[in-house]
């Protein structure tokens, strides 16, 4: 059975930098301009409406040539009126000074009606027919009575290439509204604190959009034999399988890889080949690492590597401890000849509020994907959950912090096995290369 693994991942972002790149302006865009009462609040000393007013200026100075933009704003004429929405500027090339003069205009009186003003945002940018970006920069959250959920849901399934992004300056979005818009179009949801957060979050959203990564090699098993490409280390028969399109792999000896020089079952992809620069190694996978036991559980492992032999080899894998805490880790570990060093990071365990009979559950009915990735020197491993998280709340992808290796050799592989005397099946349903965007 196939386990299709999301690409495209739901993160906690409020939680991570603002040097992320986001989904650029695309096609035209419209830039939306609280100017609801609220903005004449002040953070160190400086009215709120200045420091957006500045920050954006500082977006335009960087604003790509070919991306026609247009300015709205609401609230910024009447008091109580959910219907104060002004186009300043209609989207077209951009004119900085333009733009300058008609912020200047914004005086803060009214609501947020941001509901509203991102569906006439997206009407002046002829939406349905062509790609459109609106960037909304608020310090309230909306007080007219739209649903930003359903909005978002709606604007993405009637558009082209829609895309809205919400920047909530000074406020916070307990109940998910604004993420709710902006995660809907797929575009991002960022909070902004003080003036350089808002500079930074504005210049995230006017970035181009990276390159994707290019696909160089992907095997989905869809065979009843592994056949030339592969190469198996100390082959057991009886300990793998592929059916179904997965390869199914089971337990025959303890150990990790390289942690013998004779470890059976370990999957060479040797008709695959890494390139010189950036890649990441990735692997699709179910896998079947026991249950909760009052004394430690199952210590089981998946791997992926890129080994040249036992003494020199790098691999990200997840391994499940079965100590007394039955913790779990996902770590990037390197040998070369044949001293290791190791970076990593605790994912779950049995205390601390983690549901590990969940967890275990979701790594065998619903899967994950495990990454080696090679960024010039440093190396980490990433592991992307299947649209579950190890706790409540919690992002669908755990990274190490990089671990430095200078020179790494060998051919990609793949693993599972135990660290003890219990077996671990897994399925591997997909494994791939691609380079770096």
């Amino acid at each position: 059975m196939k386990h299709p693994i999301r690409t495209g991942l739901s993160i906690a972002l409020a939680s991570l930098p603002f040097c992320l790149q986001a989904q650029p302006a695309g096609g035209a865009a419209m830039l939306v301009l609280d100017g609801s009462g609220s903005m004449w609040g002040q953070i160190d000393g400086t009215p709120k409406i200045t420091i957006a007013r500045d920050a954006i200026d500082t977006m335009m100075g960087d604003w790509p040539a070919n991306s026609p933009i247009g300015l709205m704003a609401y609230g910024h004429r009447q008091e109580g009126q959910c219907g104060d929405i002004e186009t300043l500027i209609e989207p077209g090339s951009l004119n900085r000074a333009a733009f300058r003069q008609a912020m200047e205009s914004v005086t803060p009186r009214g609501k947020t009606p941001i509901g509203r003003s991102v569906e006439r945002a997206a009407e002046a940018l002829s939406h349905e027919d062509r790609a459109a970006s609106v960037i909304v920069v608020t310090d309230g959250l909306e007080n007219c009575g739209a649903d930003l959920c359903e909005l978002g849901s709606h604007l993405e399934a009637s558009g082209m290439a829609f895309t809205a992004h919400v920047i909530g300056f000074d406020i916070g979005d307990e109940e998910g509204q604004l993420a709710c818009l902006a995660e809907a179009t797929g575009g991002r949801y960022l909070p902004a604190s003080n003036a350089d957060n808002l500079t930074e979050a504005l210049q995230t959203v006017s970035e181009p959009e990276p390159e994707p990564a290019e696909t160089l090699f992907v095997d989905e098993f869809e065979r009843s034999e592994l056949g030339p490409d592969w190469t198996i280390d100390y082959p057991e028969p009886s300990g793998f399988i592929l059916d179904n399109g997965v390869l199914v792999t089971m337990t025959v000896r303890a150990g990790g890889i390289g942690d013998a020089e004779d470890q059976p079952n370990i999957f060479r992809w040797t008709g695959a080949e890494l390139p010189d620069g950036d890649w990441d190694l990735s692997a699709d996978f179910t896998a079947r690492m026991g249950e909760v036991k009052s004394l430690g559980g199952r210590r089981a492992i998946i791997q992926v590597s890129r080994f040249a032999d036992a003494d020199n080899h790098i691999s990200a894998y997840v391994v499940r401890q079965g100590n007394s805490n039955d913790d779990m880790w996902l770590r990037v570990r390197s040998v070369s000849d044949g001293n290791a060093s190791v970076s990593d990071v605790e994912i779950a365990g049995d205390l601390r509020g983690y549901d590990l009979a969940q967890i275990l559950r979701d790594f065998e009915e619903k899967g994950a994907r495990l990454t080696l990735s090679k960024r010039g020197r440093d190396y980490l491993g990433r592991l992307e959950m299947n649209g579950w998280t190890m706790q409540e709340g919690g992002p669908e992808a755990i990274e190490t912090p990089p671990l430095q290796v200078l020179l790494t050799s060998g051919a990609p592989a793949i693993f599972a096995g135990t660290l003890g005397s219990e077996q671990t099946v897994a399925e591997f349903d997909r494994v791939e290369i691609r380079g770096a965007p």
